[in-house]
């Protein structure tokens, strides 16, 4: 009598959240810490406001010149005032509006640090949640581990440790960066003789950028130690119980949601490969993507496919309702409202456009946005359409950014993929690569004579697309924001001949080269990484938080 087959039970599938906009069920925890910022940043405004007001005393006296702010920038427009105040006093006012800034944001150091409790229990959820989830699918796993064991190994304890760390380090860049800010402000108001009342204008101004940049943070932060608590538990598994496991991605299917992160939607990845796409592209930015730790079968696939093709359907069905979108920005009405809502607070762009092209042009303005931590435009549209007038524009400009206004003007040639083209292909026939040979021999830079003799022709302008031309445009808006510390390697750089490398464009001055060489560094990192140097392109990565 032969024995029965003994057939094994299939596993179970993994536990899959119940809401597909928000897979990771973290809307809550976010706006708790969100709420925490407002209120932190309230307290900032009022303290700094307040005292500058108390200590910065003087009297009125008659309009000489006129003087407006615009973004980082005094402009003399109507000094009738002067300050009673030397440059000690000065001093010491500066030194406690550093302090009221500290004491909101990064006082009592790491062990008593307020955004950490916001980590760590993001942290634990996830812990709770994979080892849940792996019970569910996994007799052994349920038998060899507990969720007591799990919250206080010295490894949850360590890596806890970590997120609190990376967590704090991200803040006090936050408040290192407000307090220069208000520095640079407080300086100029004082010695160009703005009055009190506009000051006080200009600082809360300040501080409302500096909190648009906090409330992202907190989303990437939370959301990120969620995702890196989920990753790290489906490791142990696999090396100390030999379980063979995987993370299930699962896309938030919002309206907005990037379609790249969408086609992972209901696919299976391993930890490894799911680290590196996060630290690429700024895939881990502004992300509200889940993974689910699932058990695998012998051949590395889930055990059950049903769920997956369920998955897959709604993949299916978010892609024709996102077609349907990308429609409804192919007129210009529907393009200002979706500027107003993203990039900008004022659009007026330019009619009978062509949206087809602008509409990923400015939907990569967004992008930059977010992973630069860059402030929304004030103005985005035609250049008669602005109340300050772009000064005598060049017949030939195809886009333009107006740091005095914060504005990004617009015109048609700038989606006219054909024209670009061309002009590309006028670069070819006119041999650029030659002069700029000879002009970085002279300058004895050997290593970008080796670069430049690799290309195959100097182009006009780094990246001839439209969407290379507002990535140049995002580059002045960059610098713009960053300016000390991108002019500080712009000298070191310009006399070397490095520019020589990117585009004839980037030739005119050291503005265009810094806006030629990000344009390049957006669209092709690759070609960035071989043609910029090395300390440019270190800079650009350093800002850019998508690839952390």
């Amino acid at each position: 009598m032969k024995k029965p087959k003994l057939i094994q039970p299939i596993p179970k599938n993994p536990i899959l959240p119940r809401s597909k906009t928000n897979p990771t069920l973290s809307n809550k925890q976010i706006l708790q810490m969100r709420s925490e910022i407002k209120r932190r940043y309230q307290t900032i405004k009022q303290a700094i406001i307040e005292y500058v007001q108390q200590s910065l005393t003087g009297f009125v006296q008659e309009p000489t010149k006129s003087a407006v702010f615009i973004q980082d920038t005094l402009y003399v427009v109507n000094a009738d005032y002067r300050y009673a105040i030397d440059g000690n006093q000065l001093a010491r006012v500066l030194t406690r509006v550093q302090e009221i800034v500290d004491e909101s944001l990064v006082d009592g150091g790491i062990e008593k640090f307020w955004a950490g409790k916001f980590v760590a229990d993001m942290y634990k959820t996830g812990i709770n949640r994979t080892f849940h989830n792996l019970s569910a699918q996994s007799p052994v796993y349920t038998q060899a581990t507990s969720l007591e064991s799990l919250l206080f190994s010295d490894a949850y304890i360590r890596r806890v440790g970590l997120a609190y760390t990376a967590t704090f380090n991200d803040w006090k860049s936050v408040a290192d960066g407000l307090k220069g800010d208000l520095g640079n402000v407080l300086s100029s108001a004082v010695a160009r003789g703005i009055n009190p009342r506009e000051t006080a204008d200009i600082i809360s101004k300040r501080i409302d950028v500096s909190y648009s940049k906090a409330k992202a943070i907190a989303q990437t932060e939370q959301v990120g130690a969620l995702r890196q608590a989920t990753c790290d538990e489906t490791k142990r598994v696999q090396e100390e119980l030999g379980l063979n496991t995987g993370l299930l991605h699962l896309s938030a299917l919002k309206p907005n949601s990037r379609a790249t992160h969408v086609d992972r939607h209901g696919k299976v990845y391993t930890v490894e490969q799911v680290q590196a796409w996060y630290d690429e592209n700024g895939n881990r930015f502004n992300c509200y993507c889940a993974q689910v730790a699932a058990l695998l079968n012998d051949k590395g696939d889930p055990y059950n496919k049903a769920y997956i093709e369920r998955l897959q359907n709604d993949v299916n069905e978010w892609k024709g309702q996102n077609q349907t979108t990308e429609q409804s920005l192919s007129k210009v009405d529907d393009l200002n409202t979706w500027s107003k809502n993203n990039i900008t607070e004022t659009a007026n762009i330019p009619k009978d456009i062509d949206t087809k092209e602008l509409a990923p042009c400015l939907k990569l303005v967004s992008e930059i946005q977010e992973r630069f931590n860059l402030p929304k435009f004030r103005y985005v549209g035609t250049i008669t359409g602005d109340i300050y007038k772009y000064p005598e524009p060049p017949k030939d400009m195809l886009a333009g950014y107006l740091d005095k206004t914060n504005a990004l003007f617009i015109t048609y040639d700038s989606v006219d993929k054909k024209a670009l083209l061309e002009s590309d292909l006028i670069s070819k026939a006119n041999g650029y690569k030659r002069s700029s040979m000879n002009m970085v021999r002279q300058a004895k830079n050997e290593e970008l004579v080796k670069i430049i003799y690799e290309m195959d022709y100097i182009p006009w302008i780094a990246v001839s697309t439209p969407r290379g031309v507002y990535a140049h445009e995002m580059g002045h808006v960059l610098h713009h924001q960053h300016q000390e510390e991108i002019d500080n390697i712009i000298k070191k750089l310009w006399g070397r001949g490095w520019a020589h490398a990117i585009s004839k464009y980037a030739l005119h001055n050291k503005r265009e080269f810094v806006a030629e060489a990000f344009s390049l560094y957006i669209e092709n990192r690759i070609e960035a990484k071989k043609r910029l140097s090395p300390e440019l392109f270190k800079l650009f990565e350093s800002l850019d938080k998508g690839i952390k």
